[in-house]
């Protein structure tokens, strides 16, 4: 392995690497150069600048003599051990003690602290490479800016000599111009970020505004989360029918949504016996490596964010970080981006439920005149397409104005409850039932031609309606599509006058051509 040049430093040098780095722009750019300089500067073979994230250190400019050095030191953060270093010296969010530490390494790579007392072992978990690349020494340049402390410079050398006190005080001199340069590019990154955030946001908000169905707004909201917050992936939990289930999954979850179905199951069992109830405010979950194990893709932290309109909690977005993305960073612009959501969510529901209404009728909760109007026309349409038919039904109620006169209106109004129920437990999944009047209900029976098969299934259907308990019957007109009528309008009249021979011809008979 190549020993280093024994380099006398001068203030000369000192100088000369303070304007290097104020001449480039890009904090990295100069970092690196503070980090390759380091190298001669210090007789080192190693050096690194670690920022402080999420209570780990995580490489961020890396310089070394070989590139198997290299490759070592830019592994996602330093060892475990050394959250001794940072429990020894932090308080809350306060560094107390801003002091650059050696860290002395023996032959066989363990470290050790002579004479001294109170100091922890903070690089044990690399001992074994340590040794391998004869490090004898290494130097922890704290770098605090206001008391916080947010980042490390770190040389490596393998002279056991290394870092005298010339080398340290010109260390102390820098330490201050680096950690405001780092902590000021930090600001500027940060609010780089959060600009373009709410940019997209902005230009997201009509997006969201004009989708016309809730899939279609949670493709397109999963699709701006990993766009506005760097996400890669993520997934909505809904509330549908009572029950919690995972909805459109976006980024790397498209392919492992079973999968995740799965685990969330499997986790509610285990952590919410009696039923889920989510959080009314923000969650971050920090996924033990037993809760990983199931997971094809590699998570660390779930952030959990209620989507809440004026009924409740309706929803949940689920965003997985994989530790690449500080997602605390972005907390203010993800809780604008879920109202914004949540907002479309409650119209795209309104405007459904308005819908509803205008095509439901009240007592019944089966269609009305106009949504039966609507779906029988979608109806011909299909079955034009199928070279199929239908039979359309016209029913009238016999007796029921003297039922209304006798026991009353709420009692004429159970009995078109209970007619309406039993029609539709008579009829087949896509056959179509609707109230049309006071007393009068249609019914589309699809893909069936007049015949005695015909005759037999509408019998059934009568008898079915068990109307005796009030006192009632019931006269049926039979129109077909697309035999006798291309259109609704003329079919409807040809049941309609049916029905009406029925009703002169006594009464509870089913008339058709």
């Amino acid at each position: 392995m190549p020993q280093p040049q024994t380099f006398c430093l001068k203030p000369e040098d000192i100088f000369g690497l303070l304007q290097e780095i104020n001449l480039e722009e890009n904090l990295e750019d100069a970092l690196k150069i503070l980090t390759s300089r380091g190298l001669d500067f210090f007789n080192s073979t190693m050096a690194g600048i670690w920022l402080f994230q999420e209570e780990k250190f995580h490489s961020f400019t890396i310089s070394a003599r070989t590139e198997q050095q290299e490759r070592f030191l830019r592994q996602s953060f330093l060892p475990s051990d050394f959250r001794n270093f940072v429990s020894t010296g932090i308080v809350g969010e306060a560094f107390l003690e801003p002091k650059v530490t050696l860290h002395e390494i023996d032959e066989r790579g363990n470290e050790h602290h002579p004479g001294e007392t109170g100091n922890h072992d903070c690089f044990a978990a690399w001992s074994e490479a340590l040794r391998e690349f004869r490090i004898r020494r290494i130097l922890c340049v704290p770098l605090v800016h206001f008391g916080q402390l947010f980042g490390l410079l770190i040389l490596f050398s393998p002279d056991p000599f290394s870092f005298d006190k010339d080398s340290v005080y010109w260390l102390e001199q820098l330490r201050p111009l680096i950690s405001s340069n780092v902590y000021e590019q930090q600001l500027r990154l940060a609010a780089l970020e959060r600009e373009q955030a709410l940019s997209l946001l902005l230009r997201g908000t009509e997006i969201l505004v004009k989708a016309v169905s809730e899939d279609q707004l949670l493709a397109e909201a999963g699709e701006m989360a990993m766009e506005i917050l760097y996400l890669e992936a993520g997934f909505f939990h809904m509330e549908i029918d009572g029950e919690w289930k995972l909805r459109s999954p976006f980024g790397r979850l498209k392919q492992f949504d079973t999968i995740w179905q799965e685990w969330m199951n499997q986790d509610k069992q285990r952590n919410f016996p009696l039923g889920y109830s989510p959080s009314p405010t923000p969650t971050s979950r920090i996924l033990e490596e037993q809760n990983q194990k199931d997971i094809p893709y590699p998570v660390k932290k779930i952030f959990i964010h209620p989507i809440i309109t004026y009924r409740g909690i309706v929803g949940e977005l689920w965003l997985m970080d994989s530790g690449v993305r500080d997602l605390e960073q972005t907390r203010e612009i993800l809780s604008a981006f879920v109202r914004m959501l949540s907002m479309s969510l409650e119209t795209i529901r309104q405007r459904l439920e308005l819908k509803h209404l205008a095509t439901t009728d009240c007592l019944t909760g089966i269609l009305n005149r106009q949504g039966f109007e609507q779906r029988i026309i979608g109806e011909m349409a299909n079955t034009l397409r199928r070279g199929s038919a239908f039979q359309f039904l016209l029913l009238d109620l016999d007796g029921f104005k003297k039922l209304n006169d006798t026991q009353g209106h709420p009692v004429g109004d159970l009995a078109l409850i209970h007619v309406a129920q039993n029609l539709q437990k008579s009829v087949r999944l896509g056959d179509i039932v609707a109230r049309t009047g006071g007393d009068e209900f249609a019914v589309v029976l699809t893909d069936l031609r007049s015949g005695p098969n015909a005759l037999k299934i509408i019998e059934r259907l009568k008898n079915n309606l068990e109307l005796e308990k009030y006192g009632l019957g019931i006269s049926i007109g039979v129109a077909e599509f697309p035999t006798e009528s291309q259109d609704y309008e003329t079919l409807y009249k040809v049941s309609d006058r049916r029905l009406y021979v029925g009703k002169q011809n006594g009464k509870g008979q089913i008339v058709l051509a």
